[in-house]
């Protein structure tokens, strides 16, 4: 596993393949294979120098690589010096559970979680809605498989499911504090529902990647189409709850320049917004945190513009 390697090992081990790239040495000249390998304990980046052109295009995003390598520090990160490589093949003994992220907790406790979640939806529209969703045979199958994200926020197998019970149970606690001004039943819904169109919008084999549709249309908006779908099955389902139902979903990351349709409007709608923003971007944190390992800062983070501090109190 890459988390147990370390400079000056050798070793002959299975990585998926996540970015490829032809470069040249300054030097000379010379062309050489850059990869980016990632198994479930992490990524590490290797160079190779044979054949480059040729390796190159037999390979691609997502295969499972045999690789015999050299570990070194190079610019004070671990790196693999490629001495042989191959695509995997059926003979080959690996399990691809290691090779691919995934959540810490215990799914059937998660499942668990989610279907009390629904349960405590009272009102029999929305329940209905959740239960019709939520027990559907192609859904149930990626919803518990599905990555919350790509690379910012619950990048792993399971990371849906462990966001969606986040990001409600944030809501929950925070709409108690306007018991009078709440529907609390279409916040929960929403927040069962508010990223459900991820299911479509990722692939999730060997690593996570955008399908075609997840990048023409965003996940927001196939979320939306699929709980529009699921609504026209119910009779008698109330026109305006559905309107503000999927207010909520399309609406939910809170800002057009985060591909939000809409901002939110509605009370229901500001707390899914900030429950959402809370939740992945404490996610983020924490593995931004694992990945540094203990020091008081993180590196600079792009996507943030920011550092992190790891020191303070917790670590006296």
């Amino acid at each position: 596993m890459i988390k147990e390697l370390k400079a000056g090992d050798e070793t002959i081990s299975y990585f998926v393949l996540r970015k490829k790239e032809i470069k040249v040495k300054r030097k000379n000249n010379e062309f050489y294979l850059a990869l980016e390998l990632g198994d479930a304990s992490g990524r590490i980046s290797g160079t190779h120098w044979e054949n480059v052109q040729k390796k190159y295009e037999n390979i691609e995003q997502g295969d499972v690589l045999k690789i015999k390598a050299k570990v070194i520090d190079y610019k004070k990160k671990l790196h693999l010096n490629i001495e042989q490589f191959r695509k995997a093949e059926k003979r080959d003994e690996f399990d691809v559970k290691e090779l691919v992220p995934k959540v810490e907790e215990d799914i059937d406790t998660l499942t668990a979680k989610l279907d009390e979640m629904i349960k405590s939806v009272k009102n029999p529209h929305l329940n209905k809605l959740l239960k019709n969703i939520f027990q559907d045979k192609r859904i149930k199958e990626k919803f518990f498989k599905a990555p919350g994200g790509k690379l910012w926020h619950h990048n792993y197998i399971g990371g849906l499911l462990e966001h969606t019970l986040s990001v409600t149970q944030i809501a929950a606690r925070s709409a108690k504090m306007y018991p009078d001004d709440i529907d609390l039943d279409l916040l929960l819904t929403a927040g069962l529902l508010h990223d459900i169109g991820k299911i479509d919008a990722y692939k999730f084999e060997t690593w996570i990647d955008f399908t075609d549709e997840g990048r023409l249309l965003g996940h927001i908006v196939i979320g939306s189409h699929i709980v529009r779908d699921f609504i026209r099955t119910i009779k008698d389902f109330p026109p305006e709850m559905e309107k503000c139902l999927q207010h909520l979903i399309l609406s939910h990351q809170g800002k057009l320049e985060q591909a939000s349709p809409v901002v939110p409007m509605t009370l229901e709608g500001l707390l899914l917004y900030y429950a959402d923003e809370m939740d992945s971007k404490a996610n983020a944190f924490l593995r931004i945190k694992k990945k540094e390992g203990a020091k008081d800062w993180s590196t600079y983070v792009q996507l943030m513009n920011q550092y992190f501090y790891f020191g303070g109190t917790k670590k006296e």
